[in-house]
């Protein structure tokens, strides 16, 4: 391992470490609402793109195992964000009549 590749991976490790710490202290410090919802689900997407490609070496990867996996980490927050800012839709829906 190179010392650029060091530094490269001490970059983004700190990125995680940052983008965790802003995550949490929004969502002890704010009064819950869509918007927080949105954010908080945004840097999930982020951290999963930034382990997916820097961590795991999935960057040149074939497409179907990079696509899968990072499907998951879009999909994820789109759900838990569907389901924060809709729950009484939700609900509808998923109860059996």
């Amino acid at each position: 391992m190179s010392i650029t590749e060091k530094n490269r991976i001490n970059l983004f490790w700190g990125i995680l470490v940052a983008l965790t710490l802003f995550a949490t202290f929004i969502a002890e410090a704010a009064t819950p609402s869509h918007f927080i919802v949105l954010v908080i689900c945004f840097t999930i997407a982020i951290k999963g793109r930034l382990v997916i490609d820097e961590f795991m070496g999935l960057r040149e990867a074939k497409p179907i195992i990079r696509y899968t996996i990072l499907s998951y980490f879009i999909l994820l927050p789109v759900f838990i964000s569907l389901c924060v800012i809709f729950p009484e839709f939700l609900a509808q829906v998923t109860t059996i009549k």
